[in-house]
């Protein structure tokens, strides 16, 4: 098929515009309830900017640059963003372009790998995130994807140098970084890889070994992040990809309870290392965001939140392997968006990541976000905490 025209994905950088209607009356009615309920958190956030490390839920178009064919930057993509196909696996925004907008930031954060993200560009943050990507330098390696700690040394050796030249000193940077929120949404991906075939079928794994290995490296990754300056975390647990469209299309209807049982081993082990990590680092303040919590109980009361189809996919793609679980390109979206749970086969809709952003953003369970929201953390004063500037070095593994 054709490939439709899209915009360059170095739109990234353009200012956030609501003059676009979505689909529906209940998107822009949900949207517009939200920018009143967020309007005054927002102006009074003492949030710097963002940086996004993570996988295709938040990918805003890092793979556009790469060579690799995980890539969602063409039709039906992006049929409800302002700037089209930019390379978000989603029909409209990811959750961290929510997030970014309950916080404040001007514009929607650029993809690092767009040559154009250099400069006055950077200021509001960045976007790192890699599609297919994961915790391990070996998940879909052969994808040549950009795998969390390549993401991590991108930040350092690239986006920190030029900040330090921007805000004049490494004084500035330090004040600047721990007023920064950073955001990491990934290890979905691993579980993928390791557990089931290229066709989505379970295949023998360790998943306590392979949960162990993750959330060691996972650890190691965000020390890695606190030692270049980073002060504020909002991390993301895994969702239980097993009953996507894809895997129950590809298992006769059924779930692949291999990958649930592994995120739950997962999630049940990151929390407890984030609490680890605060009580061993100064400054360290985190936020953890039940991501599967919130979205289970979402497809468990679709009605409440206006969904009527939760097992299906809005688009329709190809399961013939997890690299065409996407929707194929150039055929039409499913015309009412917001009754979806779904937009492709593992992928969910801007509708469910609004909510889920939301209550990454404001909730006041504990069972959604620990120990408190992230409207709490950016508005923390963790000044007293530090014990000085960041010493730019690294943990040894």
């Amino acid at each position: 098929m054709q490939r439709q025209p899209r915009d360059n994905p170095r739109n990234c950088h353009h200012l956030i515009s609501f003059t676009r209607l979505p689909t529906t009356m209940f998107i822009l009615f949900s949207i517009l309830l939200i920018l009143s309920r967020f309007s005054t958190a927002t102006t009074e956030s003492n949030v710097k900017a963002m940086f996004v490390f993570g996988d295709s839920i938040v990918d805003c178009g890092n793979n556009d640059f790469l060579d690799t064919y995980a890539k969602c930057n063409y039709f039906p993509y992006g049929v409800d963003f302002i700037l089209r196909a930019t390379g978000r696996c989603t029909n409209g925004r990811t959750p961290a372009d929510f997030l970014g907008l309950f916080l404040g930031l001007p514009h929607f954060l650029p993809a690092f790998y767009d040559p154009q993200t250099r400069g006055s560009s950077i200021l509001a943050g960045v976007n790192y995130a890699s599609g297919a990507s994961g915790i391990l330098d070996s998940t879909r390696q052969s994808l040549n994807v950009t795998s969390l700690s390549h993401q991590i040394a991108n930040f350092g050796e690239t986006t920190l140098p030029d900040l330090k030249s921007q805000l004049n000193g490494s004084f500035a940077l330090s004040s600047y970084l721990s007023q920064s929120i950073f955001f990491f949404l990934i290890g979905g991906g691993d579980y993928m890889a390791s557990c089931t075939t290229s066709s989505g079928v379970a295949v023998e794994c360790d998943l306590q070994k392979l949960t162990e290995l993750l959330i060691r490296n996972y650890t190691h990754h965000l020390m890695k992040a606190y030692d270049l300056g980073a002060r504020k975390f909002v991390v993301f647990n895994l969702l239980q990809t097993g009953c996507d469209p894809y895997f129950k299309q590809r298992n006769n209807g059924s779930c692949v309870d291999l990958l649930n049982e592994g995120s739950t081993l997962f999630n049940n082990a990151l929390r407890p290392a984030l609490e680890n990590l605060s009580e061993d680092l100064p400054g360290f303040s985190f936020v953890y965001i039940n991501m599967s919590g919130i979205i289970n109980v979402i497809i468990d009361d679709p009605t409440t939140y206006g969904l009527k189809l939760t097992n299906e996919s809005c688009c329709f793609f190809n399961a013939a392997s997890v690299t065409e679980s996407l929707c194929v390109e150039g055929d039409e979206a499913c015309p009412d968006r917001s009754i979806y749970a779904y937009y492709d086969g593992l992928h969910l809709t801007e509708k469910l990541y609004m909510h889920l952003s939301a209550k990454a953003y404001s909730s006041d369970l504990q069972t959604e976000a620990y120990p408190f929201n992230v409207e709490v953390l950016a508005n923390l004063d963790i000044s007293l905490m530090l014990t000085g500037a960041p010493s730019f070095h690294t943990h040894d593994q």
